[in-house]
């Protein structure tokens, strides 16, 4: 099984052994307090999965009876696909509420409401929950097989409370659901009752990296304040490349030393340390890494990080296929040389801010 990259949840370690990603979340399944101003209806608590004319779908949920919805009494009697063998995890839906929170302020998209008035009494919803991993079951609301319009388009839902937090938390276009299907590496069997791990994640480009500035106003000064600081900045660019390519000049993954290959990668953000007037911080070359652009920008993306020592954590975004081809083993937690030493203050905002996951379910 060493193919399979392993996940600890509630200190028991799993196999991932599937998953789905990028499922969008529709504004038709949107809470109405979310829902762009450009759409009417009051949303729907089914969400799409899949085609159940894919193979792949039914394997998945380990369910291939899709759309087989019975009358009992003239009341729909919707199958159930798995029994408490869903969760979402506390961590992760306040970590979608922090990248989440520029866009609930700043409404780059058009809304019906203003929902920056949500915003706190969410993050409260959420730190109420008394467990940090919320189990649920899910059923099949799919369309009936073989109806009028031809559909395969497979439909779950929870009665649980947690299914209608969720539906809550996300915003629309900007949000998408990964599911995780796991299994116990201790006494690993084919036949094992799986586990399916639900997250939530905002798109990068919406994420909300600064966490300092709470009000539209405040932000509005702070953006017209970094698009000055940037041609300032620009003057120490050469000089912030030169450094960090001098104290590591090599790139930790490849080897390489040819510096027409080797980009300075930034830990902390360059547009945070503009965000917060830190112009020392963009200037240290303790905050950047020598990296060849594929793993400059599997780090600037934040599907990998590093822990204080160096040791290299891989994200769960990343398919263990690509892990493969990139020569890279997640489980493996290789420790690189990134010269970590002087590094602990960078890499800790990359860890809690940049990295996608959650980092104690890696390490």
């Amino acid at each position: 099984m060493d193919n399979f990259q392993i996940i600890k949840i509630e200190d028991k370690e799993y196999y991932i052994i599937n998953y789905i990603e990028n499922l969008r979340a529709e504004d038709s399944f949107i809470h109405n307090q979310n829902k762009l101003s450009m759409y009417g209806g009051s949303g729907e608590a089914r969400k799409y999965v899949g085609s159940y004319a894919e193979e792949f779908t039914s394997n998945f949920f380990e369910y291939s009876n899709w759309g087989n919805i019975k009358n009992t009494n003239g009341e729909k009697d919707f199958p159930l696909i798995q029994e408490n063998s869903c969760f979402f995890s506390k961590s992760n839906l306040l970590k979608y509420m922090e990248d989440a929170k520029g866009e609930y302020e700043k409404q780059e998209q058009i809304y019906h409401t203003d929902i920056s008035k949500f915003y706190t009494q969410r993050i409260d919803s959420i730190k109420t929950i008394d467990h940090d991993n919320i189990f649920f079951s899910i059923y099949d609301i799919s369309d009936l097989i073989g109806n009028a319009q031809g559909r395969t388009r497979a439909y779950i839902r929870s009665n649980d409370p947690i299914w209608n937090i969720w539906r809550k938390l996300i915003l629309p276009k900007v949000s998408y659901l990964h599911i995780l299907k796991l299994k116990p590496v201790e006494g690993y069997a084919e036949l094992s009752k799986p586990l399916f791990y639900f997250r939530v994640f905002i798109d990068y480009q919406f994420r909300s990296i600064n966490r300092l500035y709470d009000s539209k106003s405040e932000i509005a000064q702070v953006k017209k304040e970094v698009t000055t600081k940037q041609s300032t900045a620009r003057v120490g660019a050469q000089k912030f490349r030169k450094e960090v390519l001098d104290h590591m000049p090599q790139c930790p993954f490849t080897k390489v030393t040819d510096e027409k290959l080797l980009v300075a990668s930034h830990i902390k953000p360059h547009k945070q340390c503009l965000l917060e007037n830190r112009l020392d911080q963009d200037i240290d070359h303790l905050n950047g890494l020598s990296l060849t652009p594929t793993y400059d920008y599997l780090f600037d993306q934040g599907y990998i990080t590093f822990l204080n020592d160096g040791r290299l954590i891989c994200g769960t975004l990343i398919s263990d296929y690509t892990w493969a081809k990139l020569n890279i083993n997640p489980n493996a937690k290789n420790k690189l040389d990134i010269k970590p030493e002087g590094r602990e203050e960078y890499l800790e905002f990359h860890r809690k801010i940049v990295f996608r996951d959650n980092i104690d379910e890696l390490i």
